[in-house]
């Protein structure tokens, strides 16, 4: 049973699933499913989606299409959500493939996962808010026009 306080999900769709287009389109309509899986995995206790249930950001490829949403986490801070030091939740993943599946996140995709929401939040400047969308779908890098913190673009490979 998942433990009380905020959760990170990482909502990886593959384009095997059916639920790819959805993905694509309006991701934030995965979130009950993803909710549904965890639960079945036992890894979330209810099936409300409660208030505190926030699409943080969406990245998108050819091939796959990465969810993250945060739940009861009521401390996130819009101000503060770049420092790595304000994204340290635990992760679980709920896999769309062919079939569904739900996990705990092991500690590499757990660091990697944070990492990426903090790196997201940098890039997307002072006045973004959730959710961050970054698509690479058509092969080209994004861009990022007005970032908080250019040294934090760099890749770091955790």
């Amino acid at each position: 049973m998942a433990q009380p306080g905020p959760l990170r999900v990482l909502v990886i769709v593959s384009q095997r699933s059916s639920q790819i287009i959805k993905a694509r389109e309006s991701p934030q309509d995965l979130l009950p499913l993803a909710k549904h899986v965890l639960k079945k995995n036992g890894l979330s206790r209810d099936l409300a989606m409660p208030a505190e249930t926030r699409l943080i950001a969406v990245q998108q490829w050819r091939t796959r299409v990465f969810i993250v949403f945060d739940i009861a986490h009521t401390d996130y801070n819009v101000k503060l959500g770049h420092l790595p030091e304000h994204n340290q939740l635990p992760v679980v993943v709920a896999h769309f493939s062919k079939k569904k599946t739900a996990y705990t996140a092991n500690p590499w995709v757990s660091r990697r996962v944070n990492h990426d929401v903090a790196m997201l939040h940098n890039a997307n400047g002072f006045d973004a808010v959730p959710p961050y969308v970054e698509d690479h779908s058509s092969g080209k890098p994004p861009s990022y026009h007005s970032p908080r913190d250019i040294t934090m673009l760099r890749v770091t490979y955790i």
